[in-house]
């Protein structure tokens, strides 16, 4: 069995600021949503701020940072928010490699469950989603939508 081209792990002080929130800000900026993700107007020091007090883990191909995924605990659950995979590294296993990671982690703090949000209007997202085990819990509407926008997804440990 071949290695995998790339490798996840756990973010730290050495990860750098301007490059992930550069890989954040293009994956989601490629994003045909409405309304556009909140991503998109945090600065590299918001980024650094999520840095310290989240859980974050970084996928890199050599020396190039392909992915990233935030997680932070709510209560009885590990949140997964801005789940990012560079482009060019899509459909490759770069995004399921962070969601085990992020899996792994909510079972390392005991977590009962991961819980995450994805656009309704992203079928892909939710498909992979669906495939790693979650189930929608709710449907939501962003301020001002009559609609509604996201789904809330919960994945039970």
């Amino acid at each position: 069995m071949r290695e995998p081209e790339f490798a996840v792990r756990l973010a730290d002080g050495m990860t750098p600021i301007d490059e992930l929130h550069r890989l954040v800000l293009a994956a989601f900026g490629e994003l045909a949503i409405d309304p556009p993700s909140s991503v998109l107007h945090e600065t590299a020091a918001d980024f650094a701020r999520r840095l310290a007090v989240e859980t974050t883990f970084v996928a890199h191909a050599a020396d190039v940072l392909i992915g990233s995924v935030f997680c932070a605990r709510k209560n009885d659950a590990l949140y997964v928010g801005r789940l990012a995979v560079h482009s060019a590294w899509r459909r490759r296993g770069v995004a399921s490699a962070l969601l085990d990671a992020a899996k792994q982690e909510a079972r390392r703090i005991g977590a009962a469950r991961v819980t995450l949000s994805a656009r309704i209007s992203l079928h892909g997202n939710v498909s992979l989603f669906r495939r790693h085990g979650f189930v929608i819990t709710a449907e939501q509407c962003h301020p001002g939508y009559t609609s509604p926008t996201f789904y809330d997804m919960a994945l039970a440990l």
